[in-house]
């Protein structure tokens, strides 16, 4: 089921529309910084900074950056919100289930291959950023700078060979995508409510949206460790690119993307399983 579903979904422009959007905006970003302000330190979440033209990988930081506010949890809707309300809508559903196959095997098989286009998606902005910075600034070492913990005795520069570099990038799109297993989630649970794929891909966004705006009501700052979606959260990806290395975010995000992962999707599971999801 799981080569069905995925061979259907690569033969959808939708795809490759999403992963050449992501691409040309993160080569743009490229374009803009290298014609007006390749010299100028660039801030990396809240307490990183890189000077672009320093190295090539210091795109794939930069796009990440820069991607991960908007562009990166809209295409992660998409690919999760469109999987069931799309085919629903089509009505390509019902044919799908009248095979002699369990609904479960049916929804297990489309969030696999959702899961894998949403973290292709990452790793599309990622790759395009390195692509385009190495063209423009070529293969050198990545030195970021800790600005939190730059003192008058320490630097707080932590630099990283090309190679360090990009095994580093490939942690931070497993990161970045563990951030956006919420998102994911309650993208993929409004898909199985609706035959409408614009809605359930709006309240993937909105999601996210209306948890970030949570996140910044100073009189809510108790429930900011419990959000799904939080400005601090979508920072942690950057301690990988600090020495020593800060992971000291990451289990408590994993935990909590985990348990709405696991709790919106089940919840996924009950309604398309109960729900005539063809009416």
């Amino acid at each position: 089921m799981i080569t069905v579903e995925l061979m259907k979904q690569v033969r959808r422009p939708r795809a490759w529309v999403v992963f050449g959007v992501l691409a040309v905006v993160a080569a743009v970003v490229t374009l803009i910084i290298g014609l007006t302000s390749a010299g100028t330190p660039e801030r990396i979440g809240n307490w990183g900074s890189v000077v672009p033209n320093s190295s090539g990988f210091t795109m794939g930081l930069i796009g990440l950056n820069a991607l991960l506010l908007f562009l990166i949890p809209l295409a992660v809707a998409i690919f999760a919100g469109e999987s069931v309300a799309g085919e629903a809508g089509w009505g390509s559903l019902r044919y799908l289930l009248a095979r002699p196959v369990s609904r479960e095997r049916v929804l297990t098989s489309k969030v696999a291959v959702a899961a894998l286009f949403s973290l292709l998606a990452v790793a599309v902005v990622v790759a395009a950023g390195v692509l385009s910075g190495l063209a423009a600034f070529g293969w050198h070492p990545l030195s970021v700078l800790d600005l939190q913990h730059s003192t008058p005795f320490s630097s707080g520069l932590s630099t990283m060979t090309p190679l360090a570099a990009l095994g580093r990038l490939g942690v931070a799109v497993l990161v970045v995508s563990g951030t956006m297993l919420s998102t994911f989630a309650f993208a993929f649970f409004c898909s199985t409510l609706t035959d409408r794929a614009f809605s359930a891909v709006a309240g993937g966004v909105l999601f996210g949206l209306v948890s970030r705006s949570l996140d910044n009501i100073p009189g809510l700052h108790a429930l900011t460790p419990w959000l799904p979606l939080t400005d601090k959260g979508t920072d942690v990806w950057n301690g990988l690119f600090f020495s020593p290395t800060d992971w000291s975010g990451l289990p408590h995000l994993l935990v909590v993307q985990g348990v709405y992962a696991v709790v919106l999707l089940s919840a996924a599971v009950m309604v398309f399983h109960r729900r005539d999801v063809l009416s």
